[in-house]
């Protein structure tokens, strides 16, 4: 495994995660506040654009590994093949998904219930928008596989924090200079996605200076073949559609829009660490699917143990914090248009998987790596139709409300996470199958030591501001890091750490050193 290479990727998508997660709690009380009861539009049109990717990601998702694998087997004609296929059905399905897409906004106040404190043209402007996004993002999808291909991820985030720059922009000049509408979030996304698509454009043409959109390379085979192994990915897209995407249509069309908005509000946070998981094991895909490719098994399980190893180390924080540090956080943040008491407790819900699947995150995309999708598709499927037909019944017989929209997920999410994922990919990789159970049970004591080790913090500091809950989370988060140092990591991952700690405050010192 390439240790340098992993450091700088993985510095960059944090950093890229940072900006974006940053925006998302500056922007969400702001809306709130300007726009009551309106915010959870915003999810409810991202979950139409996931509802759209399932039929996407039949294609994207498998397309990554064969113009990977293809390259580093020195084949650039079929890895052509490959990326002109995909290009040209991606620009055929924005075409055809227009069509649906047009429909929603217009039919928009005959589908929701739209609260009379919010405008319907205006978040009919905010759908247009953010449907307007899906489209470009899927037509340009394809140029982002030169990054992943060449194990130059640092190069996506820098395309990402271009991004979340001009949405930044955007969102600033709209909200301070002009009327608040809620399609300025739509808008801003649109920006952020030009900007990102140029960028990758042209880490395309620097990085495969060979790979060319050309007509002639356009093969419906390729596609066919694509979209028949990555069928099965749509199948697990829509499982996970079913487990918690509808949340928050669920809560508008069965209860009401307040009751939608507090659902999309508390799930701001557990969204925030289950991307940073995706972040974290994304860094780690490009040099499995290598390793895959030249048949390496040893290094590839060898890969797979320190991205384990890696997550829990740095997900047991956040975990851990929002179980201790979440109520005073939601006090702070909302606390003035929303009851945090509530916010904490769906919080609390929605990490409940999360303390089983960050330790296996990584595991996912052995299934994908392996061409062993099929099996994992079906389990997520089925458990999200259970999840929602739960969901319905238990709205319809009891007085839960929220909380059975949330807590239903979190318990069908934690059974599929313990009894079926690490098992099943023990087997497809051919070891033993209890193999993965020993990194749940670390990253479920490494959740319980940070959160004992930031108890005492919060229960001798009363925390009534931000300073106070900052200033808090750096002591208390210096401490977590080094009880997760001594009981996550083995010899090798300290080193590992241990160096890139010295090589920054080399060069720190080296940079000083130059100013005198």
């Amino acid at each position: 495994m390439n240790k340098r290479r992993v450091a700088i990727n993985m510095t960059a998508q944090l950093l890229a995660f940072a900006v974006n997660m940053l925006l998302g709690f500056i922007l969400v009380p702001i809306i709130d506040r300007m726009i009551p009861n309106s915010y959870g539009f915003t999810d409810i049109a991202n979950k139409f654009v996931q509802a759209a990717q399932i039929v996407v990601s039949a294609l994207n998702t498998m397309a990554s590994r064969f113009i990977t694998i293809q390259i580093h087997r020195n084949d650039k004609e079929e890895a052509n093949r490959y990326f002109s296929s995909v290009f040209y059905a991606n620009v055929l399905m924005a075409v055809i998904f227009m069509i649906p897409a047009m429909f929603v906004v217009v039919y928009l106040g005959h589908i929701f219930q739209i609260p009379p404190e919010a405008s319907l043209p205006d978040i009919q402007m905010l759908f247009f928008f953010i449907f307007l996004n899906f489209l470009i993002s899927i037509t340009a999808s394809v140029f982002g596989v030169a990054p992943y291909s060449q194990d130059r991820l640092e190069l996506s985030s820098m395309a990402t924090i271009l991004g979340e720059a001009a949405r930044l922009a955007v969102l600033f000049t709209a909200y301070f200079f002009f009327r608040p509408y809620l399609w300025y979030v739509g808008c801003a996304s649109v920006a952020s996605t030009l900007i990102q698509a140029a960028a990758n454009l042209i880490f395309t043409r620097r990085l495969l200076p060979d790979m060319k959109v050309r007509k002639q390379y356009f093969g419906w085979g390729k596609v066919k073949e694509l979209v028949s192994l990555g069928a099965w990915n749509s199948v697990t897209r829509l499982g996970q559609l079913l487990l918690s995407g509808l949340d928050t249509s669920i809560a508008n069309i069965m209860i009401n829009a307040a009751a939608m908005t507090t659902v999309s509000i508390s799930a701001q946070v557990p969204t925030v660490i289950v991307n940073l998981m995706g972040t974290i094991a994304g860094v780690f895909n490009p040099q499995m699917t290598i390793a895959y490719a030249k048949e390496d098994r040893k290094q590839l399980l060898e890969i797979i143990g320190s991205a384990d190893r890696i997550m829990i180390f740095l997900i047991s924080i956040p975990i851990a914090f929002l179980i201790v540090f979440g109520k005073a956080f939601f006090v702070l943040w909302i606390g003035e248009t929303q009851n945090p008491d509530v916010l904490y407790q769906l919080a609390l819900l929605n990490i409940g998987t999360m303390c089983i699947s960050a330790s296996i995150q990584v595991l996912y995309h052995v299934f994908l790596i392996t061409k062993r999708v099929k099996v994992n598709s079906v389990v997520i499927l089925t458990s999200g139709i259970l999840t929602t037909a739960t969901v319905f019944l238990l709205l319809e017989t009891t007085d839960l409300g929220i909380y059975a929209i949330v807590g239903t997920s979190m318990v069908y999410g934690v059974l599929r996470n313990l009894v079926f994922t690490p098992i099943y990919a023990a087997r497809c990789l051919k070891v033993k199958w209890y193999t993965f159970y020993g990194d749940i049970l670390l990253g479920l004591v490494s959740i319980g030591a940070v959160c004992l080790t930031a108890l005492p913090f919060r229960l001798l500091i009363e925390i009534d501001g931000w300073v106070k809950l900052f200033s808090v989370g750096i002591a208390a988060g210096a401490a977590a890091l080094t009880v997760n140092f001594f009981v996550v990591l083995r010899k090798n991952e300290r080193k590992m750490v241990l160096d890139m700690v010295k090589k920054k405050l080399h060069r720190q010192r080296v940079k000083e050193q130059g100013k005198g």
